[in-house]
């Protein structure tokens, strides 16, 4: 039996709990995800991703939400679900859980000012206009870096604007 095969049995004592465990443990820190352990390919994450956009394209952002938490659920990794995850929170005014997701992104993609952009879009809805302005400052220095992303400057330039004439 194959070690993956493990997690699909019914563990019946703590023993093959412990085993499941183990073997989950094993994949995720070896860089794995919960839908590979679960045999969730990423043809099926595509589908899933392509029905959360439609849902979110729609303005049905609940079960856009819904569908991107069970993506970001079965790849923690991937990017462009965390942000899509974040967009849907943000939409639903879950501002604080859409800055998690954005920050989340945002250490995934280390170069992309968009997740620091969106997060601080946030944290102005919330009143959090210092995280806002280092969060907009943090994404002009990537512009700065990255000419690819110049064309979120005019709105990352038009956000920290009144933060920065109000002492932030």
């Amino acid at each position: 039996m194959t070690d993956t095969a493990v997690l699909n049995e019914v563990p019946d004592d703590a023993e093959s709990l412990q085993a499941q465990a183990a073997v989950l443990r094993n994949i995720l820190l070896n860089g794995g995800t919960l839908g590979t352990a679960a045999g969730v390919s990423q043809q099926d994450c595509e589908v899933l991703y392509q029905l959360g956009h439609g849902m979110y394209q729609q303005a049905r952002y609940t079960e856009a939400f819904r569908i991107f938490s069970l993506l970001v659920t079965y790849d923690h990794l991937e990017p462009r679900y965390l942000m899509a995850l974040a967009a849907s929170a943000q939409m639903l005014g879950r501002y604080a859980d859409a800055i998690q997701h954005y920050s989340t992104a945002a250490v995934l993609t280390l170069d992309d000012p968009a997740p620091l952009l969106h997060s601080a879009e946030c944290c102005i809805a919330i009143k959090q206009m210092e995280g806002a302005a280092e969060a907009l400052r943090m994404a002009i220095e990537l512009i700065d870096q990255e000419p690819r992303h110049e064309a979120l400057r005019p709105r990352a330039e038009a956000l920290l604007a009144p933060l920065t004439a109000a002492g932030h």
